[in-house]
């Protein structure tokens, strides 16, 4: 995919209508054996994806799996990292494909030993968890009408509990190839076609969380509904439903897909994409007299229907996208809306070293502390109780996670006022979609509505200057980014600060992420710094040079706060920090850094705790030398 943002056109003519629409009925299989386990993650990015392009589906668990009659009301079956399949629902899936269903599996049934469920599906029996960098996702074999925007497609990583191989008679469309961990060159099916006895699927062997990957899978999806349409129509115009941005002078990409019999010929039509202003006129447009078809064994034939509008000179704005193929009766017409945001985005740029100079005081030299909070026997925030390990310890600076309670988001904001005496600075974390929902708290009240909760934390900053900052936890993890676009953080972004200007946004980044400089171009000019989470809780040593590499990364005009774990980790079980582990990371953050916070300090035992007490000594004596 190249760097101007591709634009599928939703198709609303005669000839193509919603899957709601044509009675076409989609299942999206969540196992609650692989919750018990896996506690649902990487399943709300299918919902969301699905939903985004116009597609109403069903949630279906174990009980519908199970039985092959029930799952023979959907004329497609989706599954996203469902990694323990029940023996009994391999087997009802199993039936289900053969019987002539269609499935679409993303990132592969790892801890599924079933091997008809797995024959079916076109695997092999072996499978490893084999995150990869700079993988090159390319075509085994020429354009596949399930494959139709794979061109050599780029990933700055990928990860998944891959399939080693695919199973006989499966077809491999495209692989992957990248470095592993220890820095070897690595190959893997990428996706892969199945058709057992009357039935189709498809394998995509990765975690269903690379944006770069969308345009692969919308393939795949447009692939099977049209197939299901095919059975009674000779001609369907596919594509999924989204609404872009695009920044001048990116060029907007739009894309079409027709899909036929391939027993038919092919009809002679005339396609023609127009860009419409804000004011209603014609902005651009293009004309394409014919399209090349490409034909699977199955019998199906597809086109993909590509033209390039140019932005340069355009002003930001919303405009639409009209699509139509004439020459067949009916005539076929479509709409999409684009917006334009070049312009912004440039200003936003301009502001990053003006936010240095404003956020400075409020930032730079921060000695904080984050979570670990004590409660009082009804689940309540202890403030009183807080508000003396804080004191003790000399911070500057505490981080309120909303998250553990229903109420915390309550004593938050009888919190403030008790910071705001003691002169204490204030930030605020919310947790992401990946720590949201299924067996984990929600943050309440606004959830996932990051927007509404930058409005109303700005409200409170506006009346408490000592809330000075908003952190998103994970912020680049798993899942996340389906929803942590570039567009929907400018939003976030944009709330926060018409509410306070001196407010600021900081997500947590971890050291897998830096040095990506496809990030810091998208989220640079959005950020006014990054929380660090140093992930190595022995002996310090990496942490001066990881902080280089974080300034080197993030340049001068952000700013860089370590997370510094004193207790606990992001990744399991860890040893427990000793005073000299603490000592080392405090003294090194401080030295490299604009400022610390650290992550779960013990502080029931106050001084007692050698942890808390060498934070209290180092704490103590630099805020006597500021």
């Amino acid at each position: 995919m190249n760097s101007a943002m591709r634009i599928a056109v939703l198709v609303i003519g005669v000839l193509a209508v919603s899957s709601s629409a044509r009675g076409q009925r989609l299942a999206v299989y969540e196992s609650e054996a692989n919750s018990q386990e896996y506690h649902g993650i990487y399943q709300e990015p299918l919902r969301a994806w699905l939903a985004d392009r116009g597609l109403g589906f069903e949630v279906i668990g174990d009980s519908v799996a199970a039985g092959a009659e029930q799952l023979a009301r959907y004329d497609l079956v989706l599954a996203a990292s469902v990694y323990v399949v029940p023996e009994a629902c391999a087997q009802g899936l199993a039936q289900y494909l053969n019987g002539g269903g269609r499935v679409i599996w993303l990132d592969s049934p790892a801890r599924c030993r079933d091997a008809g469920f797995r024959a079916a599906l076109g695997l092999g029996p072996a499978t490893a968890y084999a995150p990869l960098t700079e993988v090159v996702f390319r075509r085994v074999r020429g354009a596949h009408p399930a494959a139709l925007s794979a061109e050599d497609v780029l990933a700055r990583r990928s990860v998944g509990n891959s399939v080693v191989d695919s199973g006989e008679g499966a077809t491999v469309l495209l692989e992957m190839r990248g470095t592993t961990p220890q820095g070897g060159p690595a190959s893997f099916p990428a996706v892969i076609l199945s058709r057992p006895g009357r039935g189709t699927a498809l394998v995509y062997n990765w975690i269903p969380a690379t944006p770069a990957l969308d345009p692969l899978l919308a393939d795949g999806l447009d692939y099977m509904l049209a197939d299901v349409r095919l059975q009674t129509e000779s001609l369907v115009v596919a594509a999924a439903s989204v609404t872009p941005t695009v920044r001048q002078p990116e060029s907007i990409e739009a894309l079409g897909k027709l899909y036929r019999r391939a027993q038919d010929p092919p009809p002679e039509l005339r396609f023609t994409f127009v860009l419409v202003g804000p004011d209603g006129e014609e902005a651009a447009s293009q004309h394409l007299d014919r399209a090349t078809w490409h034909t699977d064994a199955s019998g199906t034939s597809a086109a993909l229907l590509e033209a390039s509008m140019p932005t340069a000179t355009l002003p930001d704005g919303r405009y639409t996208l009209r699509f139509s193929a004439s020459g067949a009766q009916p005539v076929v017409h479509a709409e999409a809306t684009v917006e334009l945001t070049g312009r912004r985005w440039a200003e936003l740029r301009r502001a990053e070293a003006e936010r240095r100079k404003l956020l400075d005081p409020l930032l730079r030299g921060t000695l904080g502390d984050y979570d670990a909070e004590p409660r009082t026997p009804d689940g309540r925030v202890d403030l009183p109780r807080l508000t003396e390990q804080i004191d003790t310890a000399h911070m500057t600076m505490y981080d309120f996670l909303i998250w553990h309670a229903p109420t915390d988001w309550e004593d938050f904001q009888a919190f403030l006022p008790l910071a705001y005496e003691r002169g204490l600075k204030v930030w605020v974390t919310l947790c992401p979609p990946s720590e949201q929902g299924g067996n984990y708290p929600w943050s309440e009240p606004y959830r996932l509505d990051y927007v509404k909760w930058a409005e109303e934390i700005g409200k409170l900053a506006a009346q408490y200057d000592n809330l000075v900052a908003l952190v998103i936890d994970d912020f680049w993890s798993g899942s996340n980014h389906s929803l942590f676009t570039p567009e929907y953080i400018a939003r976030v972004v944009e709330v926060l600060r018409s509410q306070d200007p001196d407010l600021a946004f900081l997500p947590t980044i971890y050291w897998d992420t830096v040095g990506d400089e496809e990030w810091i171009e998208a989220y640079g000019s959005l950020i006014d710094g990054i929380v660090f989470p140093y992930c190595e809780y022995v002996t310090g040593d990496a942490l001066a040079e990881q902080l280089a590499a974080c300034r080197r990364w993030i340049g001068p005009d952000e700013f860089l706060l370590v997370n510094v774990y004193a207790a606990g980790s992001g990744g399991g079980d860890a040893p427990p920090r000793t005073a000299d582990y603490m000592r080392k990371t405090l003294t090194v953050s401080r030295e490299q850094s604009d400022g610390i916070r650290l992550y779960c300090l013990p502080k029931e035992k106050l001084l007692d705790d050698e942890r808390y007490a060498v934070t209290a000594e180092l704490y103590g004596r630099w805020q006597t030398q500021e």
